[in-house]
């Protein structure tokens, strides 16, 4: 099956967990700066407390729409139910599971337990039509005895889960993420595109600022049918220069 989606502007999103302190302060002015920057979309992260039917308000005031949400898996085994409602409220399509606990990977079958429970999930969210991802960092890719977190992910889930890379936590756990899109075209459906700068340790970075090959990157995401480029950091240094920095530069070479 042939994917292709090209990166236009409008598929440019941001991770809102990037303008987290500014938002603990200022939701609405947050999401007003985040519209001034350029965005349409954004994937909601790090937010305070807000009923579903208010942020919905907010998002629309500031132009702007939610294409994901970061819900721990914690949270979901909880209460899967809670989740999907509160999302199918706020008219957001996806849920990304941003993380594996410790205690869900320290073995090979701890993995596939919790690659089961995420199938489970992408089940029973299905059902308020909603999507289910899982995002990575770096110790996915640590050895774990005779494989890794990412290769029993990639064997054990099905396929109605999606993955959403980063391509920071990609490469700073040395690996190329031009070669990991292309390894699971039509699994990979969004990115997180922070870049790497080496200072002297890894830390992240608006994109275009660092060493990542954004160009080759967005090109192998059209060709694996990547819907969602979501611009984002970890540890941003001022937080709305760099969401500006970062959208500029994935604008201007949109079509890459």
């Amino acid at each position: 099956m042939a994917y292709r989606r090209a990166m236009t502007p409008d598929r440019i999103a941001l991770q809102l967990y990037t303008v987290r302190e500014l938002a603990a302060v200022d939701l609405a002015g947050t999401l007003n700066a985040v519209a001034a920057a350029g965005y349409r979309a954004v994937e909601l992260a790090g937010l305070p407390p807000a009923a579903p039917g208010e942020l919905r308000r907010l998002l629309a005031d500031a132009g702007l729409r939610s294409v994901a949400s970061h819900e721990s898996i914690d949270l979901l085994r909880a209460n899967a139910a809670a989740v999907a409602d509160r999302l199918a409220d706020l008219g957001c399509p996806q849920i990304v599971v941003p993380s594996m606990p410790p205690a869900d990977r320290l073995t090979s079958d701890d993995v596939r337990r919790f690659a089961d429970d995420l199938n489970d999930l992408a089940g029973r969210v299905a059902g308020r039509g909603l999507r289910l991802a899982y995002h990575n960092h770096d110790f996915e890719f640590d050895a774990l005895e005779s494989t890794t977190a990412w290769d029993l992910l990639l064997e054990c889930l099905a396929p109605e889960v999606e993955l959403e890379l980063d391509v920071y936590w990609a490469a700073v756990a040395g690996h190329d993420p031009v070669a990991l899109i292309r390894a699971t075209t039509g699994r990979v459906r969004s990115l997180h595109m922070k870049d790497l700068v080496a200072d002297p340790e890894p830390r992240d970075a608006p994109a275009g600022d660092g060493t990542l090959d954004f160009p080759a990157i967005i090109a192998a995401g059209r060709a694996a049918g990547v819907d969602w480029y979501i611009a984002e950091q970890d540890e941003p240094v001022a937080p709305l220069d760099d969401i500006g920095r970062a959208y500029r530069y994935l604008a201007a070479i949109a079509g890459s």
